[in-house]
């Protein structure tokens, strides 16, 4: 794993890259390009959802590095292959058993010469997997792995650490949102005298910095207490934040513009927790009332609707009705397979891990099969050409089709709930006014 693999580089390039830009609507890497183009490298993400967070790296990066990942799902043998080919190795807890942390110990040699090669490994600092956007206490064992490979360089230039920021707009859906934000590099040959001197101040030091790095390149929530209040006002109020800052409408300001939500709310705490309070309140009354008649924020944010223009979108949206058909025809197959197999994942934050990897097995094999049933049943050759062009595109507005429709029909239901005057939806529409009012105050 220590050498270049140009097959690993075919496949990345011209099917893990594209899958994987298929399978997130939107991926956007921001600062990819001061990420040094060779020489040793650690990076260092937060850990949230698992598999995906180092094949998002692995596959915005052209540095080829070798990940590490929790032993227990390297279990079936097609596993261990498709997770080896993506340079992706074992790593051993307490919890897997004491005579098992041995076992590490090759694998960290293994990482060591890939260094040693001038090549990049990853680690997820945290250790383990956590599904708040929280950065958690860094573990020690990745900088005293980085201090072992910079003794080949002395106080020398050497090996580099990456804090990496990831964040998703939700970690178990189909065509959501990621977010790959490339920091400064950490020099390890700074604190190498540091390391000669006193290991462990040296680790602390260099815990603090990487720990404030990765927090300035992602979201983290660190109130406890108000976490899942916070959590929903940063979403919420997102783009108003963006608009009331005068920043521009792009990844990185919508991340700095979330920052700023989150910071503002835990100063609220301490400055006026009275207030905290209130505005906690109603957020959970919000919440609650789209969830009991299963509504989305959004229906509230673009009320009102008119009847005429909701029948207008009824009539247009059956123009698209042949072409949802034909993306059921080609997709669907595999699509349900692929979510099937993610339902019988005990953990929630693998699902994406096995609907992506499914997906990678599932679809080829599956558009392969239709592939040849147009080569048999299509006697043009440019219709058999242009139909396998199309299968991936047909599958993509069928997916959006039927998430149109599902938004219409929140529309219409919405439209007669405000006609009847329903309290709760009443009630909603000014919660919203209120809590948009409480944060054009608290964000300056």
């Amino acid at each position: 794993m220590s050498a270049y693999s140009l097959g690993y580089a075919f496949v990345s390039n011209f099917f893990a890259r594209p899958a994987l830009m298929l399978f997130y609507r939107n991926v956007f890497v921001l600062h990819a390009k001061q990420v040094p183009g060779k020489g040793p490298v650690i990076f260092a993400p937060n850990h949230q959802n698992a598999l995906m967070d180092a094949l998002c790296i692995l596959l915005t990066k052209n540095r080829q590095p070798v990940f590490v990942a929790r032993a227990d799902i390297f279990q079936k043998p097609i596993i261990i292959k498709i997770l080896h080919f993506l340079r992706i190795l074992p790593i051993y807890r307490k919890r897997d058993g004491v005579e098992t942390s041995d076992n590490n110990q090759e694998t960290f040699d293994i990482l060591l010469k890939v260094l040693q090669h001038d090549r990049a490994v990853g680690i997820m600092p945290e250790g383990t997997h956590n599904k708040t956007k929280h950065l958690r206490v860094l573990q020690k064992g990745v900088f005293r792995f980085a201090m072992q490979a910079q003794e080949k360089y002395g106080d020398h230039p050497g090996v580099k650490i990456i804090p990496v920021g990831l964040e998703y707009s939700d970690t178990r859906k189909f065509r959501s949102d990621v977010l790959v934000n490339y920091g400064v590099a950490i020099e390890m040959s700074d604190y190498y005298q540091l390391y000669t001197e006193n290991p462990n101040r040296c680790f602390k030091v260099l815990q603090d910095t990487l720990s404030e790095k990765m927090k300035a390149g992602m979201i983290d929530i660190e109130n406890e207490t108000y976490y899942d209040e916070i959590e929903r006002i940063r979403v919420l109020y997102a783009d108003k934040a963006m608009r009331k800052l005068n920043l521009p409408r792009n990844a990185e300001n919508q991340l700095r513009a979330q920052q700023k939500i989150i910071a503002s709310l835990q100063d609220l705490t301490k400055e006026n927790p009275t207030m905290m309070d209130v505005l906690c309140g109603q957020i959970k009354e919000y919440v609650a009332i789209l969830e009991k008649h299963n509504y989305r924020d959004w229906v509230v944010a673009r009320q009102p609707y008119h009847l005429g223009g909701l029948v207008f979108r009824s009539l247009f949206s059956l123009i698209g009705i042949p072409f949802w058909l034909l993306g059921m025809l080609f997709n669907y197959v595999p699509y349900k397979l692929s979510d099937i197999s993610s339902r019988k994942v005990k953990d929630p934050q693998f699902v994406s891990s096995v609907q992506f990897v499914a997906g990678m097995v599932l679809f080829p094999l599956y558009h392969l099969v239709m592939i040849i049933l147009f080569a048999v049943f299509i006697p043009c050759i440019w219709g058999k050409f242009l139909m396998a062009i199309l299968l991936i595109p047909f599958g993509l507005f069928a997916f959006k089709y039927y998430l149109s429709m599902k938004k219409l029909c929140a529309r219409f239901r919405f439209w007669n709930a405000q006609k009847k005057n329903e309290p709760d939806i009443l009630r909603a529409i000014d919660l919203r006014d209120k809590i948009f009012q409480s944060m054009d105050e608290i964000v300056m």
